[in-house]
C-alpha cells in the first residue's frame, strides 16, 4: 500500500497532457518574423497525402496570420516561452498560436528555429502532427 501515493502521482503526471502552457513569455527572436511556407507535414494521414498549402507570417507585435490555399485561415497573437512538452521530459522552446476566433486552429507546441527552417512539434511522440515551415 505504500506504493499508492507513487502510483497516483504517476497516474496524474501522466494524464496532465501533451502540452503545458509555456512558463514564461519571452520576445519573439527577431528571425521568427517574417512569411513561412509549410514545407514538410509528418501526421498519422492516410498515406500519399500532399502537404497542404499552408503559409504562416509572424509580424513583429507577436501577431500572426496563417493562410490556407492562399486565404485567410487565423490570426491572432504568437507567444513563445520555456515550458514542457508531450506530458513530461526537459523544459524546451514551445510557440503558442492563440487565434483571435474561437473555432479557428493554429498549430502550436515545441519548436526548434534553425537557420530558415521551423518547426512546431505537436507531439508527435504520441500521434501530434509535425510540421516544418522554410522562411520565404
Amino acid at each position: 500500500m505504500h506504493y499508492l501515493p507513487f502510483a497516483l502521482a504517476l497516474l496524474a503526471a501522466g494524464a496532465s497532457g501533451c502540452q503545458r502552457a509555456a512558463t514564461q513569455a519571452q520576445a519573439p527572436s527577431a528571425t521568427l518574423v517574417g512569411t513561412w511556407k509549410l514545407t514538410a507535414y509528418q501526421c498519422h494521414c492516410p498515406p500519399n497525402q500532399p502537404v497542404p498549402n499552408e503559409s504562416v507570417t509572424f509580424e513583429p507585435g507577436q501577431r500572426f496570420k496563417l493562410y490556407r490555399n492562399q486565404a485567410l485561415a487565423a490570426e491572432g497573437t504568437y507567444t513563445t516561452g520555456e515550458g514542457v512538452s508531450c506530458g513530461g521530459g526537459a523544459s524546451e522552446p514551445i510557440i503558442t498560436l492563440t487565434p483571435t476566433a474561437e473555432d479557428a486552429y493554429a498549430p502550436h507546441g515545441a519548436y526548434t528555429l534553425q537557420g530558415n527552417t521551423l518547426v512546431i512539434d505537436q507531439c508527435s511522440a504520441a500521434d501530434g502532427p509535425k510540421y516544418t515551415y522554410t522562411k520565404l
